[in-house]
């Protein structure tokens, strides 16, 4: 979305010849299956666990920590492996959007009008409102490299996550 919105306020005279419906298509089956492979190892990951005691989780939905938390097995390895790895595909994804975005400041900054200058912004303004919400969430609740979560805090961020 982020490059769509950069085309759109930089190269707005461009944006049918660039934004076709095959580069959208590719754009959203590279997010799909990107999205499918790295996720792909925590399943692999989570197939290694075992589980005894009582099998409730105190959580809305079945989510890393809590899991981590119910398992018998020792999962030091797995908090470490799962922290990096999320951390370094938000984090990614994340710089990937900012980048985008400071392309497109950079170009509304530059342009003549100030009526130009607020539809930009207005035009941006709920993207970044959303990205914030979802990135900051995310990076509070999976880029800790601690066992020592809050189910607590967990439940209220993912709460706010998911809405």
């Amino acid at each position: 979305m982020s490059f769509d919105r950069y085309v759109a306020i930089c190269q707005p005279l461009h944006y049918a010849a660039i934004m076709k419906q095959q580069l959208c298509s590719y754009l959203v089956g590279a997010g799909w299956v990107i999205g499918f492979t790295l996720s792909s190892y925590h399943l692999v990951l989570l197939s290694k666990l075992t589980f005894c005691g009582p099998n409730k989780i105190q959580h809305f939905f079945c989510d890393n920590s809590p899991l981590f938390k119910l398992s018998c097995s020792d999962t030091n390895l797995l908090w470490k492996a799962d922290s990096v790895f999320l951390s370094f595909v938000v984090l990614g994804s994340l710089c990937l959007i900012l980048v985008s975005y400071v392309c497109i400041f950079h170009c509304i900054l530059h342009m003549p009008a100030a009526s130009g200058r607020k539809k930009a912004f207005a035009t941006c303004s709920s993207h970044l409102t959303a990205l914030a919400i979802a990135y900051g969430s995310c990076i509070v609740l999976y880029a800790q490299p601690t066992e020592e979560v809050s189910l607590e805090t967990n439940t209220v961020v993912a709460l706010l996550n998911t809405v």
